[in-house]
């Protein structure tokens, strides 16, 4: 087995790496998007699914041409949910299992609603979260399942293309230049497969996380995007420059993509 990759372990990257199960070409190591970046600046991983933050925040990161975990309009896994509107946030709770998500928050509350609230970082369990914090932000798997009941709940992925227009992208296959155009080929190849086998993964996946399958099939077949394509980039340039403009980011930098081979 040549390559070795890390990817979230959540539904929506499953289309990603579902086919590897099978065919044992990339070894996939699973972990939070907060995690992954250690396991390519260790060696153990030639690529990582990793949050489109560590993409635009760390110098010498190159990217997969073609693959993201993208969104256009609302994403339904990525959420911040508040006990009070929005511009009155002063304490923010972040998933601490994120890091794309988390500074989006942050940024679309200063763009939109003119609030800087104080954050902590938290395990990601809503009602703990909510105890002695105003707001949290939860993803993947939990942001979807969470009920907002008596909450503000604000859709992170419908904010950000209310706010732009442009597709958010959540996270692409990152690596440094130790990244091939042979495993990037693999990699495009994956989520074309996966691409088409929306039932194949929204079975699996109720089965193993006890989500709805309906739910899980929607999920996957109308709201989740893997291509990565002018527009997702563009997304993610605006992404980073709003990230700048807030304080948010400090460096103005930017990936290098890698073609397939």
């Amino acid at each position: 087995m040549s390559h070795v990759v890390g990817c979230v372990p959540y539904i929506n990257a499953r289309p990603l790496v579902r086919l590897f199960a099978d065919t044992k070409e990339v070894e996939v190591i699973y972990d939070v998007p907060s995690r992954l970046p250690a396991l390519l600046d260790s060696g153990k991983a030639e690529a990582v699914l990793a949050s489109a933050f560590d993409a635009i925040s760390t110098p010498g990161r190159t990217f997969a041409e073609g693959v993201a975990v993208a969104s256009n309009g609302p994403v339904e896994s990525v959420k911040l949910f508040s006990k009070v509107p929005f511009g009155e946030i002063k304490r923010l709770a972040l998933d601490a299992s994120s890091l794309t998500s988390n500074a989006l928050a942050r940024g679309i509350l200063a763009e939109v609603y003119d609030a800087r609230p104080e954050v902590t970082r938290a395990l990601p369990a809503l009602s703990d979260m909510l105890l002695e914090n105003d707001a949290a932000v939860l993803i993947g798997d939990k942001g979807m399942a969470a009920s907002g009941e008596g909450l503000h709940v604000l859709d992170l992925g419908e904010a950000w293309t209310s706010l732009t227009g442009l597709p958010f992208v959540w996270a692409i296959w990152i690596g440094t230049d130790r990244l091939s155009g042979e495993l990037v080929s693999n990699l495009q190849i994956a989520a074309r497969w996966g691409e088409k086998k929306s039932e194949l993964i929204a079975r699996e996946s109720s089965s193993e996380t006890g989500l709805d399958y309906e739910m899980c099939l929607h999920y996957l077949s109308n709201v989740m995007d893997h291509r990565l394509g002018d527009a997702h980039l563009r997304g993610l340039t605006a992404y980073r420059d709003l990230l700048l403009k807030h304080g948010l980011l400090t460096e103005k930098l930017f990936p290098v993509s890698v073609s397939p081979a």
